[in-house]
């Protein structure tokens, strides 16, 4: 019994120290560099609109389930000048918690064929992996993976009940960040072994009842309808996407890998376990190799769909050879692939990178798994070599390839007194440029007493601004105005604060800001040419035509 406490104390060590220790390095070393007006902030805005009481849905246009900015209020409410820096802060512990649950749940699911050192290096490389370079901002896609991600964690290493209705409750709480996360929970279900056990089923609907409770009680039921049902194309995000060249040939190399690894000799192979040394080098090696091209390339799509074939091919390998009976592997991959999968579901961002992390640890245990057949040292080897390529790739990828972003070495102008909530974050000539002539406008309309509104690329600076965003969306653009239903409510309200209200027009494209200034396409955008239309222009700035 001592030993046995000894040993989960020292887990509970090692745990603490990842998550406390890589998302702290990773927030001094890279949270400073970058930022842009179009993602950065967006899911803050709609944080600042709750804090304020405003009724999501009702009050506000939001076409995804509110709880991620409600899972990100603190940040504004306590974050002050360095929103934006401690916000930051979480992001990096949400991939570090990520990373570490999937290898706990993995190392669970596989018999334990990873000792602690072994399991902080793998972390490691998934939190390279899965952070890459994506935007590093609160956001809804993120926060599903790590409630799923958690919720997975305790299911799988605490079986009493009470223990897994709060992880049924977790993985189903996803989807209250993002649709897209629905099909999580019911197939958890499914794949664990738990179908027979109702008080599980009523566990996943729980939040879905409430949710609907709230949107009834504050009259906002039909608006949510419209709203959350704006967005379609799944057919082409959820199936086309995955048609291509990278996840047939993942396939194929992970079918025929675990083939290699699963046998002692083939034909064109007659040493003795050869075979299963090509295959182990192939699951762990390869994919690294590609994983830290693709870091220093700042080119993952292709490769997260290899990996996420790899994944697949092992799985059609074990159940075509009826290897799948082995207890928790099969149903912990498929959950893993899904979950790749339902973070994938995305207009912006059609590709399951988010997930390359825990993918490779799959890839790694399943060779791990075989270890008393191949030699350790190769196998550690393979491991190390693997592991650096991908951190050195990300050391390389991090500071070069910033979301919409120019390079470090560019970003030499501080936000501070610039942008409300920007304390310690630094951006390129451009954007700072763009938001001091933004500030000198909206300072201007405020002396005459007036609100302004800023149309259309600018969520992230009402996150903390002086004033309340009029309007009813914080992203008037085609993403978030889904149908004309949608565009309608924003004209209208533009309407109704006719004479108190001066709206901002964006003459260049934020999206660009760090390429240079790029005109405005107002075609795109149906409340720009609205208000072109429709109001008078009585002022512009360098970067700002102003209607009133």
């Amino acid at each position: 019994m001592r030993i046995k406490t000894k040993l989960a104390n020292r887990d509970v060590l090692v745990s603490v120290a990842f998550l406390l220790i890589v998302p702290t390095l990773a927030h001094l070393l890279f949270s400073w560099r970058g930022f842009n007006l179009v993602d950065d902030g967006f899911t803050l805005a709609y944080s600042r609109r709750i804090l304020e009481g405003q009724v999501p849905h009702r009050d506000f246009i939001i076409i995804r389930p509110f709880l991620s900015p409600l899972l990100h209020t603190p940040f504004v409410l306590f974050g002050g000048d360095y929103t934006y820096w401690v916000s930051r802060f979480f992001v990096w512990f949400q991939f570090a918690c990520i990373s570490w649950a999937w290898v706990c749940i993995t190392n669970r699911a596989f018999g334990n064929p990873f000792d602690n050192p072994t399991k902080l290096f793998v972390a490691l490389a998934s939190f390279a992996a899965s952070a890459h370079y994506f935007v590093l901002t609160a956001w809804h896609t993120v926060d599903g993976i790590f409630l799923s991600s958690v919720g997975v964690w305790v299911l799988l290493t605490r079986k009493h009940t009470a223990n897994r209705i709060v992880g049924y409750a977790l993985i189903a709480a996803a989807y209250l960040c993002k649709q897209s996360f629905l099909f999580m929970a019911p197939f958890s279900i499914l794949l664990l072994g738990d179908w027979r056990e109702k008080k599980y089923w009523l566990t996943i609907t729980l939040p879905a009842a409430g949710y609907c409770a709230y949107l009834l009680a504050t009259g906002s039921f039909s608006e949510a309808v419209l709203q959350l049902t704006s967005q379609s194309g799944i057919v082409s995000t959820g199936l086309g996407s995955y048609l291509n060249y990278g996840t047939l040939l993942g396939v194929v190399a992970g079918y025929c890998s675990m083939y290699l690894l699963s046998t002692s000799t083939v034909p064109l192979l007659r040493t003795r376990h050869v075979s299963r040394y090509v295959g182990a080098s192939v699951l762990i090696v390869v994919p690294a190799f590609f994983v830290a091209a693709g870091l220093y390339r700042g080119s993952l799509a292709t490769v997260s769909f290899g990996i996420f074939g790899m994944v697949l091919g092992v799985v059609l390998y074990r159940v075509s050879t009826g290897i799948a009976r082995d207890e928790d592997k099969v149903p912990v991959v498929l959950i893993a692939l899904l979950l790749a999968w339902s973070a994938s579901l995305s207009v912006g961002y059609n590709f399951p990178t988010l997930l390359l992390g825990p993918l490779f640890t799959i890839l790694a245990a399943f060779v791990y798994s075989v270890r008393e057949s191949l030699d350790l040292k190769f196998l550690r080897t393979a491991l190390a070599v693997a592991g650096v390529a991908i951190v050195l790739g990300f050391g390389v990828a991090r500071p070069t390839y910033i979301y919409r972003e120019q390079p470090s070495s560019e970003l030499t102008r501080s936000l501070d007194g610039v942008l409300p909530g920007g304390r310690l974050i630094y951006t390129n000539p451009n954007t700072y440029d763009f938001l001091v002539d933004l500030n000198a406008a909206t300072e201007e309309v405020s002396s005459r007493n007036r609100k302004y509104a800023i149309v259309p690329d600018a969520p992230g600076y009402w996150v903390q601004s002086k004033q309340t965003n009029p309007l009813p969306v914080d992203w008037p653009q085609p993403v978030e105005l889904g149908n004309q239903r949608l565009v309608d409510r924003v004209t209208r309200d533009l309407e109704a604060e006719r004479g108190e209200v001066v709206i901002l027009v964006q003459k260049v494209q934020a999206f660009y800001l760090a390429d240079g200034f790029v005109p405005l396409d107002e075609d795109q955008y149906a409340v720009v040419k609205y208000v072109q239309a429709n109001f008078e222009k009585t002022d512009e700035t360098e970067f700002f035509e102003l209607y009133e």
